[in-house]
């Protein structure tokens, strides 16, 4: 299995990951509704699409549900996402804000907004995917990490990773 190197740059949290799969299906799993529920959220949790409109503008409306009785008091627990899509290049690049949000898609003031560029990048053994999230300012970025933003979009990957290997 591929780990996830990442690092910040000022207010840039920056994680890379090398697939060991064409760029094409890397980038589908991303850009499409019923791949992103097989695997969008950290290992124990499901996710459901309620929107998801893929072109700049449209919006990506989500829901993750904790299902592991084994994580304790997250068992049960939603959390809600919207994001909107800045810019879209096919196979090689995905630039959208991410929010947290409610059912109705109100963006929560209690958590930043950031701006995610994914890219994808042919490599001889697979597909780099380098994902860069910027945050408004430091403390923005670190109260994303405390909250374990690192370790849950590594099990993310995890769960990619064993989606486009099969």
């Amino acid at each position: 299995m591929s780990t996830v190197k990442s690092h910040v740059e000022g207010t840039t949290l920056i994680m890379e990951r090398l697939f060991k799969a064409p760029r094409q299906l890397v980038f589908e799993a991303f850009s499409t509704p019923a791949h992103l529920e097989k695997w969008w959220g950290p290992t124990g949790w499901d996710t459901k699409v309620y929107s998801f409109d893929f072109k700049p503008g449209g919006i990506w409306h989500y829901c993750m549900t904790c299902v592991d009785q084994n994580q304790g008091d997250f068992y049960g627990m939603e959390s809600w996402g919207k994001s909107t899509f800045i810019d879209i290049d096919p196979y090689s690049r995905i630039v959208y804000t991410d929010a947290f949000s409610d059912a109705d898609g109100h963006v929560n003031p209690d958590f930043p907004v950031m701006t995610i560029t994914n890219e994808f990048l042919d490599t001889p053994k697979g597909t780099l995917f380098i994902s860069r999230s910027e945050f408004p300012n430091e403390e923005a970025l670190q109260q994303v990490v405390d909250m374990g933003a690192v370790e849950g979009f590594t099990s993310q990957l995890d769960r990619l990773e064993a989606i486009v290997t099969q």
